[in-house]
């Protein structure tokens, strides 16, 4: 398939996958994955309850320093504190939800209903390889958001703009060299020897329709993750449970755009990146 077929392919995909927003069970797994960074986010914010101060005070301290202890320097620290715990949701219980999820997404783009214990006790097995599959992705991501940060620290003008410009499209870029292979885990059966080896297939046949499913995926997050990089305004004008909320919506758009991204992704492994006898 040509990059321009891909790119036709990938908005399709977009397309039918918005269409399938209000279909309850291919909600299941981002709900559940939902209802975990909730209760990560509510953990923090109650961190001084003596119920929970035991353990996630030291945690706060060691992310953000004494001054997070208090208030209001805790808002200021929040957003940074609640992406690092959100990094560790992701790559465990995120990997293995996202294969459930394309389980649930390839029943419904072949005809089927979607039935959420049945996609369940096929993907439960194969845990640990969604998860390890998926650990170079990232490690990845967070190594050049972390580096792109630090070469960016301090930084304004055009040199902050380029610089986070060109953050963001490396980011996509490396999305899309890894996006497919939790179908290719839960699709074709492999194990991560071959899931890796597969890897070259998934360029050939669906690298562009990565790119374009990623940029749409990354849009909505932008003018959130802009205002949630605002936590110190917020906290000197007086308003720093705002940053709570926030981080809260960020989590719910995060939700959205995780099933979007994966429904189109499973769309295109279907039509474009599978072997014809991984279709059936």
């Amino acid at each position: 398939m040509s990059p321009l077929e891909q790119v036709a392919l990938a908005g399709q995909a977009i397309w039918h996958t918005l269409r399938r927003m209000g279909t309850t069970p291919l909600w299941i797994p981002w709900l559940a994955l939902g209802a975990v960074q909730g209760a990560v986010l509510l953990g923090l914010l109650h961190f001084a309850r003596p119920w929970l101060a035991w353990a996630v005070a030291p945690l706060v301290r060691a992310g953000a320093g004494e001054a997070a202890l208090h208030y209001p320097d805790f808002f200021r620290a929040l957003p940074g504190l609640y992406t690092r715990a959100d990094l560790v949701v992701v790559a465990l219980a995120g990997a293995i939800l996202t294969g459930w999820s394309v389980a649930l997404f390839a029943a419904g783009w072949r005809g089927t209903r979607p039935a959420p214990r049945a996609a369940w006790a096929a993907v439960a097995p194969r845990a640990l390889a969604l998860v390890l599959v998926q650990l170079p992705f990232n490690v990845l991501a967070f190594a050049l958001s972390a580096g792109i940060g630090l070469l960016l620290e301090g930084r304004g003008g055009i040199v902050l703009r380029v610089g986070g410009m060109a953050g963001l499209g490396a980011m996509v870029v490396l999305q899309a060299l890894f996006l497919y292979l939790p179908a290719v885990v839960v699709l074709e059966g492999r194990g991560i020897a071959g899931a890796f080896a597969a890897l070259p297939r998934t360029w050939v046949r669906g690298f562009w329709a990565g790119l374009v499913l990623g940029a749409a995926a990354l849009l909505p997050l932008l003018p959130l993750d802009a205002l949630v990089g605002q936590a110190d305004l917020l906290v000197e004008r007086g308003t720093p449970e705002l940053t709570a909320w926030l981080t809260a919506l960020q989590l719910l758009v995060g939700l959205a755009v995780s099933f979007l991204l994966t429904g189109g992704a499973t769309l295109v492994y279907l039509g474009s990146v599978a072997d014809a006898e991984d279709e059936g």
